[in-house]
């Protein structure tokens, strides 16, 4: 016994000696995230003035920071998602992108099969007053789509946004297709303009579109258009009144646990989802349509290793026998607080009435 206890002590100092050293700040296995901040500047690669070479360019140039109090994370951890990003499918290659009130689309495709698709989204059910293939111009005719209760299709959908009160008004959208910063890709832009009648001969585009939350549904429609190869398959989702679509239902599943069930399809019920977390207020950090999650700035309080730490909401759309499957959860294996996901979920529910 007496040879006993020296041997164990030996050894707990061993193991504990052996965790600093494969974790460590010197550890083999230290965290590596934050390396990034000691790396240093070299110059850029030099071609002899013997060989010809394209210019060479900074692909992602790193503005300069001034004197001025900016962002540093201490960890890792703390470091926040990028705020551009609204709405992206990899798989169509199709980025939404966003910076205070302009909105842009990052599409990636040869310009000319591009150019041909947005012709045919315009042209699908509106008249076509400009199209300049050098300059990248779509301008659609003026609209008074509320004029028009027998049209079908997407410019009918977006008449529940216009009003004739104080004398008639009309509806102009100005698509610009432009050359991407990387190569396959092109950048499409969406305006608006609302004037009233007596219409001008010439026009001058605002900065802004007139009607931003118009202009997001422009842009959501039209990478739905794009992700179906240009190809308009069944109604638009802004094309019928909401109240006459399926209903959506509020249930529990097997477990008990509440869940929102949305009867439509994949690409309509993460449009529908989308705006009615941007009506209802709740905050979106990030998005991945590819796995159907809704990255949401509220946190819930969870155990993890007997301690309580705080870990941010996913919103979660799944495809099931029974429709769309709308649940919130903390990540792949936890479900969130059942109370705090079934708030979550009434919030949804009254904005998609």
């Amino acid at each position: 016994m007496q040879i006993l206890r020296p041997a164990l002590m030996i050894t707990a100092l061993l193991a504990l000696s052996g965790c600093s050293y494969l974790f460590g700040d010197k550890g083999q296995f230290r965290e590596r995230a934050l390396d990034y901040k000691q790396a240093e500047s070299v110059a850029p690669l030099m071609v002899p003035g013997t060989m010809d070479s394209k210019p060479i360019k900074q692909r992602y140039p790193i503005p300069r920071i001034g004197q001025a109090d900016f962002f540093e994370p201490e960890e890792s951890d703390s470091v926040p998602r990028p705020q551009s990003l609204l709405n992206v499918n990899e798989a169509a290659g199709l980025e939404l992108r966003q910076d205070g009130d302009k909105m842009w689309l990052v599409v990636e495709r040869p310009q000319d099969d591009l150019w041909s698709q947005l012709t045919e989204f315009a042209a699908s059910n509106v008249s076509i007053d400009r199209s300049d293939r050098n300059a990248g111009l779509i301008e659609t005719g003026w609209l008074a789509p509320r004029r028009l209760p027998s049209e079908e299709g997407f410019w009918k959908s977006v008449g529940r946004f216009f009003s004739f009160g104080g004398g008639e008004q009309r509806d102009r959208f100005q698509i610009r297709m432009e050359p991407g910063k990387a190569e396959e890709t092109s950048v499409v832009r969406v305006n608006h303009l609302r004037l009233k009648t007596p219409l001008p001969e010439t026009i001058e585009w605002p900065q802004v579109p007139d009607n931003v939350e118009l202009v997001t549904i422009v842009y959501d429609e039209l990478m739905l258009f794009l992700e179906q190869g240009g190809r308009k398959a069944g109604a638009s989702v802004l094309s019928q009144d909401l109240k006459v679509l399926p209903k959506y239902t509020m249930t529990r599943d097997g477990n008990g646990y509440p869940i929102l069930v949305i009867n439509l399809d994949f690409n309509h019920a993460w449009l529908s989802v989308g705006q009615a977390l941007a009506k209802a207020k709740v905050g979106v950090t990030d998005l991945d349509r590819t796995l159907g999650i809704y990255y949401l700035s509220e946190k819930a309080t969870v155990v993890e290793d007997d301690e309580e730490v705080e870990k941010e909401l996913q919103l979660r759309l799944i495809s099931s026998e029974s429709g769309i499957q709308v649940a919130v959860q903390v990540d792949d294996d936890t479900l969130a607080p059942e109370q705090q996901s079934a708030r979550i979920l009434n919030r949804l529910r009254e904005r998609l009435e």
